[in-house]
């Protein structure tokens, strides 16, 4: 990995900018930042490269596909060591149901975002997937009644 640069006042406009719309043309984004297109071009490239920027996504409207039912739910282990973690960790990424996943700390060892069409999807994701993990130890669910806010960038 390239040695990491500080990001100055432009590289903060750039990443702004594709935060709100990653589809602007190279000589859109120039124009909003007020730079020309081939300095913009390589703040961008380098962006990419330092990882500044993971990838670019388009995000679905859940409701239009039939999954806007979103839980929370929280995972204890009966017991915690790294191949049970390196374990789950490997589970999870094949989840489809999934759409987050954090390690954290406090009353749980891992809290998912889960998102299906409904409870007896839920349900059924809970009983056959999770609940077949044999380190299981408690399972909190937080169902979602409404979203107040939903934001995918991150604040510069």
């Amino acid at each position: 990995m390239a040695q990491l640069q500080i990001l100055d006042d432009t590289d903060i406009r750039i990443l702004r900018e594709l935060q709100l719309n990653s589809r602007l043309t190279n000589k859109e984004l120039a124009a909003r930042i007020h730079l020309s297109t081939t300095p913009t071009f390589e703040r961008m490239r380098r962006l990419e490269r330092e990882g500044y920027i993971k990838m670019y996504t388009a995000i679905i409207d859940s409701d239009r596909i039939d999954r806007s039912f979103t839980v929370y739910c929280n995972i204890s282990f009966k017991q915690i060591n790294r191949s049970l973690a390196d374990n789950f960790r490997e589970i999870v990424n094949g989840w489809e149901e999934v759409t987050e996943c954090y390690n954290v700390s406090g009353d749980c060892d891992f809290m998912m975002k889960v998102s299906v069409r409904g409870m007896k999807e839920y349900q059924e994701f809970i009983l056959h997937k999770v609940g077949s993990l044999e380190y299981i130890g408690r399972i909190q669910s937080i169902f979602v009644m409404e979203t107040l806010k939903q934001s995918y960038g991150v604040r510069l």
